[in-house]
């Protein structure tokens, strides 16, 4: 589906170039075809089970549980049965196209040119920034306990703009703190990488927001075919970025288990042009969540490192200068558990560096973690920025509303898992609590930046379960 759809006039006459999945414009029409046949039948078939088997949490009103199952629900069922015949045929032709047609595994959006480039030539310091924002259908957003998608998609792409015009430098401080670090806005962002945009319609929402600031995007990333993904979930992987983007590849983990084998869960490896002679390398990637017994995750982590290394080789020239290379993204394991200690001694860390990780196994004090407890994230005490942040910054209370990174075995009882206490059943304060920090960016260990500054977000404060991160890093010029 192209985004045009979304832009308003005077945001479409910006638009300089797009590419879609396929170079066949025969293709391309019979996509965007399937896609309008497939998408209000999947959408009413979602709130259907929504609103008959999974209870909405975040509601305390009896009267809009009774309109859901007793008049919007029978509704929906009657559109349901019109449009079976419809979004049955769209999802054949869908399966037709992906195996028929060539198809590239990501659409690429360039806009108008935004800001001045003044001072891009001599500009030290960038930051990148990572959020999971879970943009889905009814059914996978209410049993994140993360509320209607509508209402949400809009309010994410304006509270990722809530930037500062200043990048974060608390790194440098003597004394480093919680209240440094812990921040209730984003700095002046450059690459933002995102997680678990999931369908098209809600990648278009966002680049209709954040094409206010950015003006490139890649999104709609996946492999879609039979052997990889049923031809049903793409990986959610979503990036804008101010700089041109030179080349981009995205490689599926081929090691997944259970429900993760209907998506397309990968990692997404761009090179960026920041001026005439500079480049840099960012990865965006998600992990599988609830890996159980199986070391999925660590062998995710090592097809993401090939990946990403074969995409360096492959891609570079030898008059290009690499100022920075990041790896971004919702790596779905802790620096502290002790069901993830394989993970956390990958060798993926000996290129890359952890900015938050003193060592395997332990944290730096200033850190805190990213995966909020989803049965009580709209609560109000954690429903604005300052709010959250306040929490956050507060280690009894952080444990309340923060996973604890003492997660011996990944399963889905973390989605409902209350705080440990102690021998008088009191929460209180542990090295490891409310340290659950999935959500990362990391470094290359040879990259000729520094790292100034580190910053956990509670800018998206009630409309996601992950806190995001940002990290702003000095290229020197030795």
């Amino acid at each position: 589906m192209s985004c045009r759809m979304s832009f308003s006039k005077s945001e479409m006459s910006g638009i300089s170039k797009i590419l879609s999945h396929h170079s066949s414009s025969i293709a391309s029409a019979l996509d965007q075809i399937s896609f309008f046949m497939v998408y209000p039948w999947a959408t009413v078939l979602s709130k259907i089970i929504a609103y008959y088997f999974i209870p909405d949490l975040n509601s305390f009103d009896w009267w809009s549980n009774v309109k859901e199952k007793f008049l919007f629900g029978p509704l929906l069922c009657i559109f349901f049965l019109g449009l079976f015949p419809v979004g049955v045929a769209g999802f054949l032709l869908w399966i037709f196209i992906c195996s028929a047609f060539p198809r590239k595994k990501y659409s690429y959006l360039e806009l108008g040119t935004k800001g001045n480039k003044q001072s891009e030539e001599t500009k030290e310091v960038f930051t990148l920034a990572c959020a999971n924002v879970l943009l889905a259908n009814e059914v996978f957003c209410r049993w994140n306990n993360n509320g209607n998608p509508m209402a949400r998609s809009k309010l994410i792409g304006q509270k990722l703009l809530q930037q500062t015009p200043y990048y974060l430098q608390n790194l440098l401080l003597p004394q480093l703190c919680k209240k440094d670090t812990v921040i209730a806005d984003l700095p002046d962002v450059d690459i933002l990488c995102v997680q678990e945009v999931w369908e098209r319609y809600w990648a278009a929402t966002m680049i209709d927001q954040l094409g206010l600031k950015y003006s490139y995007f890649i999104h709609d990333v996946g492999d879609h075919r039979l052997t990889s993904n049923c031809c049903l979930f793409g990986s959610g992987l979503f990036v804008a970025c101010k700089y041109p983007i030179l080349a981009v590849e995205f490689q599926p983990f081929q090691f997944r288990t259970h429900y993760a084998k209907f998506f397309s869960y990968g990692v997404l490896c761009l090179k960026i042009q920041i001026n005439k002679e500079r480049i840099a390398y960012v990865a965006n990637l998600h992990g599988q969540a609830y890996q159980g017994k199986e070391p999925v995750l660590y062998h995710q982590l090592s097809e993401s490192l090939s990946a990403i290394n074969a995409f360096r080789l492959k891609t570079r020239l030898p008059e290009e200068n690499v100022i920075f290379d990041a790896v971004c993204g919702d790596f779905n394991f802790d620096n502290m558990s002790p069901g993830d200690a394989a993970t956390q001694n990958h060798p993926l860390f000996n290129q890359y560096i952890d900015a938050c990780s003193k060592k395997p196994g332990e944290d730096h004090h200033w850190t805190v973690g990213t995966e909020l407890r989803q049965l009580r994230m709209h609560e109000p005490i954690v429903s604005t920025a300052e709010a959250l942040r306040h929490v956050l910054i507060d280690d009894v209370k952080r444990r309340q509303y923060v996973l604890d990174a003492d997660v011996v075995e990944q399963t889905t009882a973390l989605a409902s898992i209350d705080p440990s206490t102690n021998e008088d059943g009191k929460v209180v304060r542990e090295s490891w609590g409310g340290k659950r920090r999935i959500d990362r960016i990391l470094l290359r260990k040879d990259s000729p930046a520094q790292v100034v500054g580190y910053g956990f977000s509670s800018v998206l404060a009630g409309l996601t379960d992950h806190i995001p991160v940002a990290v702003s890093l000095k290229v020197t010029t030795d």
